[in-house]
């Protein structure tokens, strides 16, 4: 039977249906609607439901049913590559007796894509927001996708989408659509200095993409690799929600697809996570040459969402406070497309330096996210060496049980050869920690100037009552990794020392109690030393 179009008796009708658990042969004890720009998910009970909605964007055209139709039958099949006990297949939505049910007898109205429902909890964004992914579970997914790429399909049809005239047209578009966003979403500066580094970049590495193609590197992938597209349902991987409107955007380089979670984990501050991905999905597929790709695809995927959010900011519907953060999530992006370029000195080495509560976590953490940048903490570092999580708590007075001045000096001992493994291998590390003595700083200042690496101190600090506020306030977070309390504080304030030692061009003072990353972040860009 021929499905009618939606407008036939109209999207917001059929959805409303959908709402109502007599909708379904199945019990249903909760029901939740998702919208994208292109589809309506539908969560009911352990199923979730997706039809697309009668819109044409360009990029793609679901304006008629049989489009729509081509479409989900296009992703259910692509998406059972990764993940066949997910996607169950199509189902209708039909009208029958004046109500809107999904399956059995009446009139169709729409086919809807049939999933089996994924736990919010098990999902790598909920993972990674709750410190609950470690590398192991990051190496898994990279031999899965190795696996994936093995078997994925190459050759004509595929390997064009990979062709350096082809990656430069995706750039020239690219740089295109962001017109109306300089200086909104990207300032001007930032987007000279990335097409200058993709205009080298493709004409020098020339030689090394047309091997890739020559290779079999180019694969028909998932296209849309990042965490949000990844869940863990009873120890399993499910790796879901695949590209399949486009070729364009699904084929490429498998060093595309493996940047995409490796930025991805950038941006959340989880760049170690990253690189063991990187790591782990080389050594099993044997693709060594992915190294010389990584900045330039991660650069690319940056710089595409921090486009997507952009375009969002001509939807008239944004409220003013969805504007601004669309805004602000948008430069995040452009800053981490910004870092990847080589118009700054890699590998950096930045510095924390502060009394508990200034803002040193909050300011590294940013500064992780926005420019690549592993980081590594005193705290963590600490109760790690004492076979601790970073959450436990270890109260003790300044200088005395895991502060003792010996255990104390090993903790810094131990960030800083941390810090060297990823420094050799040419990786930007941002510290934090208090870094209270000239020794202490010297020491992390040679370190960086031993292995060619750019170095900067920042130094954090804010008025005693913020201060007082956020120790008392941290008591209270089960996620604080710091046991500073007040008293420790006025200890730690009389044994700190001003780095005065450090030359005023190497060193930035936030006064600002650790909101100033834009800053940080404009100085660090610029390359300064």
């Amino acid at each position: 039977m021929k499905a009618a179009t939606l407008s036939s008796i109209g999207p917001a009708e059929v959805i409303r249906g959908l709402l109502r658990p007599e909708a379904y042969a199945h019990p249903v004890d909760t029901i939740e609607l998702k919208e994208t720009h292109g589809a309506w998910v539908v969560l009911a009970g352990q199923y979730a439901y997706k039809l697309k909605k009668p819109v044409d964007f360009g990029f793609f055209d679901y304006s008629t049913s049989e489009r729509r139709t081509a479409d989900a039958e296009a992703e259910v099949r692509l998406n059972r590559r990764l993940t066949p006990s997910t996607y169950l297949g199509l189902v209708d939505v039909v009208e029958r007796d004046g109500r809107i049910h999904v399956g059995g007898e009446g009139r169709v109205l729409e086919r809807a894509v049939w999933m089996r429902r994924l736990p919010e909890a098990g999902m790598l964004t909920t993972l990674l927001r709750q410190g609950a992914v470690s590398s192991r579970l990051i190496r898994r997914i990279a031999r899965l996708m190795a696996g994936f790429h093995r078997d994925a399909p190459t050759g004509p049809g595929v390997n064009e989408f990979g062709e350096q005239p082809n990656l430069a047209a995706n750039w020239r578009e690219n740089f295109d659509q962001m017109g109306p966003y300089v200086g909104v979403t990207v300032p001007a500066d930032q987007l000279e200095a990335i097409k200058r580094y993709v205009e080298r970049f493709l004409e020098s590495r020339r030689e090394l993409l047309d091997r890739r193609v020559a290779q079999g590197r180019i694969r028909d992938g998932h296209g849309d690799l990042h965490a949000g597209s990844i869940c863990i349902v009873d120890r399993e991987i499910v790796v879901f929600d695949c590209i399949q409107f486009s070729a364009r955007y699904r084929c490429a380089d498998v060093a595309a697809e493996v940047a995409f979670l490796s930025m991805d984990l950038d941006h959340v501050g989880r760049a170690d996570l990253g690189w063991a991905f990187v790591d782990e999905y080389v050594k099993r597929s044997g693709d060594n040459e992915l190294a010389d790709l990584l900045e330039f695809y991660k650069c690319y995927r940056a710089f595409v969402r921090g486009k997507v959010l952009s375009l969002r900011l001509g939807q008239r519907t944004l409220s003013e406070d969805e504007r601004q953060n669309v805004t602000g999530q948008a430069r995040f992006y452009f800053d981490l497309a910004t870092a990847y370029t080589d118009s700054i000195l890699r590998p950096r080495l930045v510095v924390m330096s502060g009394l508990p509560a200034s803002g040193k976590t909050t300011l590294a953490r940013a500064l992780a996210s926005r420019l690549g940048l592993v980081y590594l903490s005193t705290d963590v570092t600490r109760k790690r060496r004492a076979g601790m999580q970073s959450t436990d708590r270890a109260p003790a007075a300044f200088g005395a049980g895991l502060y003792q001045a010996d255990a104390t000096r090993a903790t810094y001992a131990q960030l800083r050869r941390e810090t060297v493994r990823w420094l050799r291998r040419g990786v930007s590390v941002v510290l934090d920690g208090t870094f209270g003595s000239p020794h202490q700083r010297d020491l992390a200042r040679e370190l960086a100037l031993r292995h060619h690496a750019g170095f900067s101190l920042v130094v954090t600090a804010c008025d005693e009552a913020t201060t007082r506020s956020r120790i008392e306030d941290r008591q209270h977070d089960p996620a604080n990794v710091s046991d500073a309390t007040w008293t420790t504080y006025e200890a730690m304030r009389r044994a700190y020392s001003a780095p005065d030692e450090v030359p005023d061009d190497e060193k930035f003072i936030d006064l600002s109690g650790g909101d100033d990353a834009d800053g940080v972040v404009a100085l660090l860009l610029t390359g300064s030393d």
